[in-house]
């Protein structure tokens, strides 16, 4: 995110809105929408699952940074494979710019052995972004800045993703690339708001922890690690999940490879075998270059599960993560 984004987001610039290098927004439950992450999970958790999703970033600020995103997707036996819808909403600086997006997603699922399974996904999309600047007032304090003209405008663009990802027992893992084509985000097709190229790499794991006297499953751990690199920001998402008799706590590390910013992300959900919810908190560790206040964020999402769709149930030899 830029400075300009930045002020924007603080409310210290609300009657300027400039074009800014275009990044997508950051969630920190990376597994309650793995759509979003990677178009190669498609319907690797079940027959059918609905998601629903909100974040609000740096919610002590004027004008924060709220996200909701929705999907559905499900599984398709007979053709061995996975079919997906994303919609999201994006709304920054108070709605002076609001982008939505539309995925469809398909994903074929290839079972190599007993314990192995591979999955490639394809996504495509079409993405609206709007500047609104029916609200700004330019600050006369800011008045030097320049002889800047605020046109608004809503432009309407192509958008195309692709992603693979294995299963092997208790470990999965996988590599997703988005916005091939790095669209422009505005009419003037001005570079700065061309949307970069995003690469995702994320591994896992779901390690059972057993009583040793029944031999029997007490709880589960799953360690992550999650890396994204759009244009020249790089991401470093690592955490260790605790799920036990439906109880989902969590705590996530966020830093770049330089060290230069860090976020501690916790967490605490309930979930059973049809249902999941989930609430999610970050906090900023280090103070960026810029003082605003509160750079915290809040995440809320639920899942809902159909298992009954088949009367087979043969992909769910997939171990995936469900957190």
């Amino acid at each position: 995110m830029g400075y300009i984004g930045i002020l924007l987001g603080a409310g210290l610039l609300p009657g300027i809105a400039v074009e800014a290098f275009a990044q997508d927004p950051a969630f920190s439950q990376f597994y309650a929408n793995p759509l979003y992450m990677n178009p190669a999970m498609a319907g690797v958790e079940g027959p059918a699952k609905v998601y629903l999703g909100y974040r609000n970033q740096w919610p002590g600020a004027n004008n924060p940074y709220v996200t909701y995103h929705a999907s559905y997707e499900q599984f398709m036996e007979p053709l061995n494979s996975g079919l997906g819808f994303h919609i999201s909403n994006d709304r920054q600086g108070g709605g002076v710019f609001n982008t939505m997006s539309l995925d469809a997603i398909y994903s074929y699922h290839l079972k190599v052995s007993s314990d192995l399974m591979i999955t490639g996904g394809l996504q495509a999309s079409v993405g609206q972004r709007n500047m609104n600047t029916d609200d700004l007032v330019l600050p006369s304090e800011l008045a030097g800045i320049g002889s800047y003209t605020l046109t608004p405008y809503s432009k309407v663009f192509p958008d195309f993703a692709f992603g693979f990802a294995g299963f092997f027992k208790n470990f999965y893992g996988g590599v997703a690339f988005h916005h091939l084509l790095e669209p422009y985000s505005s009419p003037s097709e001005d570079p700065n708001t061309r949307i970069s190229r995003k690469y995702t790499a994320h591994f896992g794991a779901i390690i059972p922890v057993y009583e040793k006297r029944l031999g029997k499953e007490v709880l589960e751990l799953s360690p992550n690690l999650v890396f994204l690199q759009q244009d020249i920001y790089q991401q470093l998402n690592y955490g260790l999940e605790v799920l036990y008799r439906g109880m989902i706590v969590g705590v996530w590390f966020r830093q770049d490879l330089l060290f230069s910013f860090g976020t501690a992300i916790f967490s605490a959900g309930y979930g059973n075998g049809q249902f999941r919810i989930r609430y999610s908190y970050d906090a900023k560790l280090s103070a960026p270059d810029l003082h605003i206040p509160s750079l915290g964020a809040h995440e809320l999402s639920m899942v809902v599960l159909f298992k009954n769709l088949y009367k087979s149930n043969k992909h769910r030899a997939i171990k995936c993560p469900k957190i």
